[in-house]
């Protein structure tokens, strides 16, 4: 296979912004809804048949974009390899001596994921925060503008005809304004914008952020991106409302635990907080997601594992965990319904009563705001009513806003099953409370009420 991207007729790749700017759309002009999976360390971490094997259990469970770094955090002590020993750099931490044997298995990691129709978010340079004891926001700094440039264009020629990656800036910091963080990062991406124009980019600043927060970035951004803590829906918002916005994902806030509590306490960690951050987003104006588990994002990674962020290192296991086997029911709810339609009901004009407290984006555990959108054309009302325990909740939905009678059912995020809750048609008009189920069957009452228009209901 040659270094470009081998692609078949009917890949979705390119992605493109849609008309109204809301959202991506496939290279049919499908409507593209990012379902994505956290592998940061993937092409450093993982053999080919490794890779294939990740690969695949996250196809199958209905993923279809990835966050990668080129090259991890590049530890002075423990410069940035691949796992056959390949080192990103022939001098550690000169950006001017790529390895080829590395690259070459970067290449093929992202062939890989475009045969299996996969999305690369990828990020050529990851700055680790910008601290000076990992090597590759370092590296950045002690490289200047000439060299850091040269390396964007060697990122850029080498893949600028892959269509199946958007290429991340930064990684996990938000330079002062002039820094030569970021005025040499800038390079890199100048750099691979020269030989990869059509491109998309975001951006990974430090944590409650969007991609368009760092002014000398946002003009090369195509695409936003909500970077929070436990309330996603706050950051994704945010990004929905800019005067001239651009399609937005939730790029990172909480992982799936397993063992270490990083974020604060466990419940951050927890199956019904990944739950509540991808139905969150996805009501509050988003075109995407993504999902984390420790285990998997590190693959057994000494230097994250065993006390750092989690006690295993199975990062099998990490695949078939709880959170994992639930995002398969995130997909399976929005797929098929016009999601892209929706627009958030910020004003509270559908959702009435019981809707919670709007709350505020921190470390603090929970939250019981009900996120809510409706289609534009009222055939469609969705609801997430977050988990506050076991028992019942009750919301106002006003019926007025749906455009005829509609079906009512609550969806039980933790198997993808709805329980009816009427066997005819609810009327459009006036205000209705709708009571869940309460426990969910897993000690959570977390559920979706989905209000769909005769004929519309699927």
């Amino acid at each position: 296979m040659s270094r470009a991207q081998a692609a078949s007729n009917d890949s979705p790749f390119p992605v493109r912004v849609s008309a109204n700017g809301r959202h991506l759309v496939d290279a049919s002009g499908r409507p593209f809804l990012i379902h994505g999976d956290t592998a940061w360390i993937l092409i450093a971490q993982l053999t080919k048949d490794e890779t294939e094997e990740y690969l695949e259990n996250r196809r199958q469970k209905g993923f279809n974009t990835i966050l990668v770094s080129l090259g991890e955090s590049d530890f002075p002590n423990n410069p940035a390899k691949n796992k056959y020993g390949d080192p990103m750099f022939t001098t550690p931490r000169d950006l001017s001596t790529p390895n080829e044997n590395f690259f070459a298995h970067a290449d093929w990691v992202i062939q890989k994921a475009a045969e299996k129709s996969v999305l690369v978010v990828l990020n050529p340079c990851y700055t680790a925060g910008g601290g000076p004891s990992e090597g590759l926001a370092q590296a950045v700094v002690d490289g200047g503008p000439t060299k850091c440039r040269n390396y964007g264009r060697f990122i850029g020629n080498r893949y600028k005809n892959y269509t199946n990656i958007i290429w991340q800036a930064m990684g996990d910091a938000s330079p002062a304004p002039g820094a030569a963080l970021e005025q040499n990062w800038l390079e890199i991406l100048l750099g691979i914008k020269e030989f990869a124009p059509s491109h998309h980019w975001s951006a990974h600043f430090y944590r409650w952020t969007t991609a368009l927060d760092q002014a000398a970035f946002a003009p090369h951004m195509t695409l936003d991106n909500a970077y929070g803590s436990n309330r996603t829906y706050i950051q994704a918002l945010r990004a929905y409302n800019r005067t001239n916005p651009l399609p937005t994902f939730l790029h990172e806030a909480h992982y799936e635990g397993t063992g270490v509590p990083h974020y604060v306490t466990a419940e951050n960690e927890s199956p019904q907080m990944m739950r509540a951050q991808a139905y969150w987003t996805l009501l509050s104006g988003a075109t995407g997601h993504f999902f984390g588990n420790h285990s998997v994002w590190a693959f057994g990674h000494p230097a994250y594992v065993r006390g750092r962020y989690t006690d295993s290192a199975d990062w099998r296991a990490g695949m078939n965990s709880q959170g994992s086997r639930e995002m398969v029911h995130v997909k399976a709810l929005f797929q098929g319904r016009a999601w892209h339609n929706l627009v958030p009901d910020q004003n509270h004009t559908v959702v009435t009563g019981g809707r919670g407290t709007f709350g505020v984006d921190d470390n603090t555990p929970g939250g019981d705001y009900v996120t809510a959108a409706r289609t534009g054309d009222g055939s469609l009302v969705m609801a997430y009513v977050p988990s506050t325990g076991t028992g019942t909740r009750t919301i106002t939905v006003d019926m007025a806003r749906l455009s005829g009678p509609a079906v009512a059912r609550w969806y039980n995020p933790t198997n993808g099953t709805y329980a009816p809750i009427d066997g005819a048609a609810l009327t459009n008009s006036g205000s209705r409370e709708f009571t869940t189920p309460g426990d969910n069957g897993t000690g959570a009452n977390d559920w979706v009420l989905v209000l769909q228009t005769r004929g519309k209901e699927r």
